[in-house]
């Protein structure tokens, strides 16, 4: 027998799941029913052959270098970018919920957006109390000079994408700032700099009221493609309460700076008894609503609305008090 050959055994056919008929009149011939068996068997055997020898090592070779496909793999792969934007967002709201600064704030922000589309500049303005210029928000990838020659201009009907974008409220596109209108006063500005689009998305308060601008810059012109939708909603949510909690906070803040003022006032006596007591009562109204805000701020997700009743209040104690210090002094 050859080496290596598979050993074949001898096993007795017995003829499962076939009908049993009567009993034959033929003669049974044992040796003739074996030689039958044992033909069955050897078919059988060979029908079961596996190799009893192991595989070459070019075989083993040439499977190794086959790829192995994991399709979960992929899955996670594709879900990650996701899942690290999910948590970049959630991150930067921590940090607003902690009272973080607004520019550290607006500044990740802009970085987590940019990390999601590269060639892509974005900025944040941020409206000036008198509602006609733009301050700088954050802008950490664009040029510093353009960031500071950008800084305090005017708004208007024909003033860049950002200016003009929060002039009208609402969004503004220029895919190619070198032949567009909108930017004939900054494109020399813009070229210097090496942007050629920025389309800009006017930053909104819950009640409707432009806070500021959000933009998308390219070095070369470009058309949305719609896929920047989604990272512009985002964007501007986010900087929408950011910007409305850190107005709220510096309310409050000059509110205070009033009710201390007033407190000297009251404290030097330089007012007549019926006179302190309206300071005191004025003052008593201010601290009432100042605890209110600050408890408001305190909640994991404050509503930026419910400050506007307390907010009020203060101002007009405030006021109230303030002009009965004044009139004791013209006294």
């Amino acid at each position: 027998m050859a080496e290596g050959s598979p050993i074949l055994t001898y096993v007795p056919w017995k003829p499962f799941g076939r009908k049993i008929g009567p009993a034959s009149s033929h003669t049974f011939h044992p040796e003739q029913a074996m030689e039958e068996d044992l033909e069955k068997t050897q078919i059988l055997n060979r029908s079961q052959e596996t190799p009893l020898t192991e595989p070459s090592e070019a075989a083993a070779a040439k499977t190794a270098r086959l790829p192995r496909i994991d399709s979960g793999a992929f899955k996670i792969e594709r879900e990650k970018p996701e899942d690290e934007f999910r948590f970049g967002q959630s991150k930067i709201l921590q940090k607003l919920a902690a009272n973080g600064p607004l520019s550290e704030i607006l500044e990740r922000l802009v970085l987590l957006i940019e990390a999601q589309s590269p060639g892509m500049l974005c900025s944040v303005l941020l409206l000036s109390e008198d509602g006609d210029h733009v301050r700088h928000g954050a802008a950490p990838s664009l040029p510093p000079e353009y960031v500071q020659a950008i800084d305090g201009s005017a708004i208007g009907p024909k003033h860049g994408s950002c200016g003009t974008a929060i002039y009208r409220g609402e969004r503004v596109v220029v895919t190619d700032i070198l032949n567009d209108p909108l930017w004939e006063d900054y494109k020399d500005l813009a070229v210097a700099n090496g942007l050629r689009a920025c389309w800009s998305t006017p930053i909104l308060s819950g009640r409707g009221k432009v806070l500021g601008s959000f933009a998308m810059y390219y070095r070369e012109p470009r058309t949305p493609t719609g896929e920047e939708a989604g990272l512009t909603e985002v964007a501007t949510r986010i900087a929408g309460l950011a910007i409305e909690r850190h107005a709220a906070k510096e309310i409050l803040s000059r509110t205070q700076a009033e009710l201390a003022q007033a407190s000297y006032a009251a404290s030097k006596g330089k007012a007549a008894a019926s006179s302190v007591d309206e300071i005191n009562q004025q003052l008593e109204a201010i601290l009432d609503n100042a605890k209110k805000c600050l408890e408001l701020l305190d909640e994991d997700k404050p509503d930026i609305a419910s400050f506007r009743g307390p907010l009020t209040n203060i101002a007009k104690s405030g006021q109230q008090a303030l002009n009965v210090i004044a009139r004791i002094r013209s006294s």
